[in-house]
């Protein structure tokens, strides 16, 4: 699904205008560029509901944005490998998937003690 800035801000009731062209400015979100302008998906309006949700519910300062959005981009990126890498530990053996949960559990005991 492809949407223009008026078709998002229609989504987005708290959206303005004038604030998705100055975070697309800020590079809070990067939407395609289509021959009549920005063009944005699902990604693109959940990361502007969650901007909304940063700045005009929690009030977050513009210039802590891009490090919240870095962090929490990381952290998508983390669970994205990590059910990868779950997906993979599926498709082997049990007796592998029992050994990597043990040193797993191992390593977790000692981290705390």
């Amino acid at each position: 699904m492809s949407l223009n800035e008026k078709q998002v801000v229609l989504r987005i009731e708290r959206l303005t205008i004038r604030d998705l062209r100055q975070w697309v400015r800020a590079g809070w979100v990067l939407p395609a560029q289509g021959e009549a302008g920005p063009v944005f998906d699902e990604l693109d309006v959940a990361r502007l509901r969650l901007i909304c949700d940063l700045r005009k519910d929690m009030s977050l300062p513009a210039d802590a944005m891009p490090v919240v959005l870095t962090l929490l981009d990381r952290l998508h990126a983390a669970r994205r490998s990590l059910r990868t890498l779950g997906a993979a530990l599926d498709s082997q053996p049990d007796e592998l998937r029992q050994a990597v949960l043990e040193a797993c559990r191992q390593l977790h005991e000692r981290d705390n003690g």
